[in-house]
């Protein structure tokens, strides 16, 4: 049996527009198919930064990862520094995005013994698109003063402004005769306690963890440098 073409302006409709590019629901309804996959862009920052949108970006994952805070330094006779603190983590999903937004990136520090890592943002250049994500750095271990042992810093304090936050991990303090570990991040590993016998202390493995302090005596390790990932889907 032939087919009869159907008139679409014969078509009762309640909303949208016939064209090459729709398709009708039951309801009625004129309605372009959904895209078959979103195209994705994975752009790591390690600096300061002005990011531009790709054209035709409608949603974002944002991932902020504040940076470490360094050791203190060690001395003789077991006398060691504090480990540093780890950086606070952030996950955001955006949706709708304008894609002729810009972002401004601001990448956190690590400057020195006993430093902490500063802080870690990400905002919208309109102000209007979404609230600023921010994470704090982790806090610098003390180092190690005559008889006295040095101090382990604080983690990055939880973040508000993610849908998904992680603190970061506290450093140990220094103890005779034992090293010490240091704070944690989302996206670093530890290197663990110490073994060596001198020297600087070791950096976290991955971004945004705190700087082991050294087993004997030595100067403080590095934090863990802070790193922003955004993910653009069309």
């Amino acid at each position: 049996m032939a087919l009869t073409k159907v008139d679409k302006t014969l078509l009762e409709t309640t909303s949208g527009t016939a064209s090459a590019s729709t398709f009708l629901r039951g309801d009625g309804t004129w309605n372009a198919p959904a895209s078959a996959g979103f195209s994705k862009y994975t752009v790591v920052v390690a600096s300061d930064a002005t990011f531009d949108l790709q054209s035709g970006t409608t949603k974002l994952i944002i991932e902020v990862q504040a940076s470490g805070g360094n050791s203190g330094s060690s001395g003789g006779g077991g006398y060691n520094g504090g480990s540093g603190g780890g950086g606070a983590y952030a996950r955001k999903f955006l949706s709708p995005m304008v894609d002729t937004d810009t972002l401004n990136i601001t990448i956190g520090t690590v400057p020195g013994i006993g430093a902490s890592g500063t802080t870690t943002s990400v905002a919208s250049a309109s102000g209007t698109s979404f609230t600023t994500i921010s994470c704090a750095g982790g806090a610098g271990g003390t180092s190690y003063s005559g008889t006295t042992q040095g101090v382990g810093g604080a983690g990055g304090a939880l973040p508000t402004t993610g849908d998904f936050n992680v603190a970061g991990g506290g450093g140990m303090n220094g103890a005779v005769g034992q090293s010490n570990t240091s704070g944690s991040s989302w996206l670093s590993r530890l290197n663990g306690r110490m073994v060596d016998t001198g020297g600087s202390g070791m950096a976290p493995i991955g971004y945004g963890g705190g700087g082991n302090a050294s087993y004997i005596s030595g100067t403080g390790g590095t934090g863990g440098a802070a790193v922003v990932i955004i993910w653009e889907y069309k």
